[in-house]
């Protein structure tokens, strides 16, 4: 699901123009539009009218601006006004936006209320309702009348994403909650030596505000009979910080509770995959061999094959991989469906952004490998979507930073390891500038991508990747042949 689909048509299209203007430099002819829109000259004409007396009735007018030159249009814009600033101005004029809303809020949503409050009809009221139903059946939810219908847990989850990736202005929602839950994040620090940062202690009080007013509107929450079914390693930890809380400030405590706080902590990047704690809960996951850890596996293993993860990576890179790929296996693993604040060509932007240095298929491949092996027979789509090409191309991306880092060259030198450092002196100075590399003198029991020697030895050279004898890094042949060894590990 995206932003875009809970915008009215009018609303929809004119969001489009603007972000088409703004991502073309602010240029763009009124042809170029009628083409990628698929929609005639008229209608495009209507759609700029509209987005102009929209635009004045807002009173930001003199912010944004479109000025048409016969087939040309322009964008401009205040350097510093957000021009997402008018989405969610859009999305404020959205009947699903607001119904939404209403459910939150109200817990429920009435025809009477929206004919009265937006004047439509009982018939358009109805099929807002229908349309917000097809959205919401990627979360398992309904709405039947008038009410959010589903487990529990999914119902929570869409309103975390609702609000979070909708409202991307959240300072009213940031000075609401500034001094809520804050004994519940301190308890959470002392009880999994965790540090959060500001990000990650506001989407947790989201989470909590979300789940507080649930459990005071929904009286009687559907929890599936299969919820303590899957693994959740470590849980007693978080439990235990939950139940303390929650006993604290004198709210009903329940074990579908604290289920529900777990599987949000841990697929929501609510800590660093660099945290002691990250690293601990990867380590009960290999030691209860949970499903995390076999999707884990069998995803390093395709890495590792098409050599994306050489086999002599640290345990350090490959573990912070392993916790980027847990973060993003929990929360496919523990819910469904997913919120992107993006619009078609940003997504594409941001995939093509990061597939440097991979080159087109890696991507697409892991997913179909994740479908395979991963898929229920009911979803067989649940791992090939925008939202896991989105996060295994950023992981990917990743793997990519900490290849190049790793090109590590070891200098041995025969006679005299003066002149080794020397050599290594040589090519930190030709090379260093151009390529990622990392030059030292030769240690018996470390592993080298490049091993730079004097003379060939058989046994230090058979525990390396590549041996390169020099017989003088000082001159251009050397040198030159030593680029293409680098060049050739990089293409790799």
């Amino acid at each position: 699901m995206l932003k875009r689909d809970f915008l009215e048509k009018p609303y929809d299209y004119m969001n489009d123009i603007l972000l088409f203007l703004y991502n073309n430099q602010g240029k763009s002819t009124k042809s170029k539009l009628i083409e990628e829109f698929q929609i005639s000259l008229p209608t495009l004409n209507e759609y700029l009218s509209f987005l102009q007396s929209f635009l004045e009735e807002n009173g930001i007018s003199d912010q944004v601006r479109i000025t048409t030159s016969g087939d040309h249009l322009s964008l401009t814009k205040e350097l510093n006004f957000p021009l997402k600033k008018v989405v969610l101005l859009f999305l404020d004029k959205s009947i699903k936006f607001q119904m939404v809303n209403q459910l939150f809020q109200k817990n429920e949503v009435s025809c009477d209320y929206f004919q009265l409050s937006y004047a439509i009809s009982s018939a358009t009221y109805y099929r807002k309702v229908t349309e917000l139903n097809e959205l919401l059946k990627e979360f398992h939810l309904q709405i039947k009348r008038g009410k959010i219908v589903g487990e529990e847990k999914q119902i929570r989850y869409f309103f975390f994403n609702f609000f979070w990736y909708l409202f991307e202005d959240k300072t009213e929602l940031e000075k609401e909650t500034s001094n809520q839950y804050l004994g519940f994040i301190e308890t959470l620090k002392e009880s999994l030596n965790v540090t959060f940062d500001p990000t990650e202690i506001f989407q947790i009080k989201l989470w909590m505000k979300i789940s507080l007013r649930r459990m005071t509107v929904e009286l009687n929450p559907v929890i599936s009979p299969n919820y303590d079914h899957p693994d959740r390693p470590l849980f007693e930890e978080i439990n235990l910080a939950f139940h303390t809380y929650m006993k604290k400030i004198d709210r009903p405590y329940t074990i579908y509770e604290a289920y529900m706080f777990y599987d949000f902590f841990c697929s929501m990047n609510n800590f660093s995959a660099n945290s002691s704690f990250a690293f601990r809960l990867a380590e009960a996951q290999r030691k209860e061999s949970s499903y995390l850890n076999y999707m884990n596996k069998v995803i390093l293993k395709y890495l590792k094959q098409q050599g994306y993860l050489t086999t002599h990576a640290s345990d350090d890179r490959l573990s912070y991989i392993e916790n980027l790929l847990f973060q993003l296996h929990s929360r496919l693993y523990y819910f469904d469906g997913f919120i992107l604040p993006f619009d078609y060509w940003t997504i594409t932007s941001i995939i093509n952004a990061h597939r440097h240095p991979f080159t087109g298929n890696e991507v697409d491949e892991t997913m179909r490998i994740a479908s395979e092996k991963f898929d229920s027979s009911e979803e067989k789509n649940r791992f090939i979507n925008r939202f896991t090409q989105i996060h295994y191309t950023i992981i990917l991306n990743h793997i990519a930073e900490l290849n190049e880092e790793k090109i590590t060259i070891g200098v041995y030198h025969s006679l005299n390891p003066s002149i080794g450092e020397l050599v290594m002196q040589h090519l930190t100075n030709v090379l260093g500038h151009k390529f990622p590399i990392k030059a030292e003198l030769y240690q018996e029991d470390s592993y080298y991508d490049i091993l730079l020697s004097n003379i060939y030895n058989e046994a230090i050279a058979e525990n390396q990747k590549t041996t390169y004898v020099f017989s003088d890094v000082g001159n251009n042949y050397d040198m030159n042949e030593v680029k293409k060894i680098i060049l050739n590990l990089l293409d790799k």
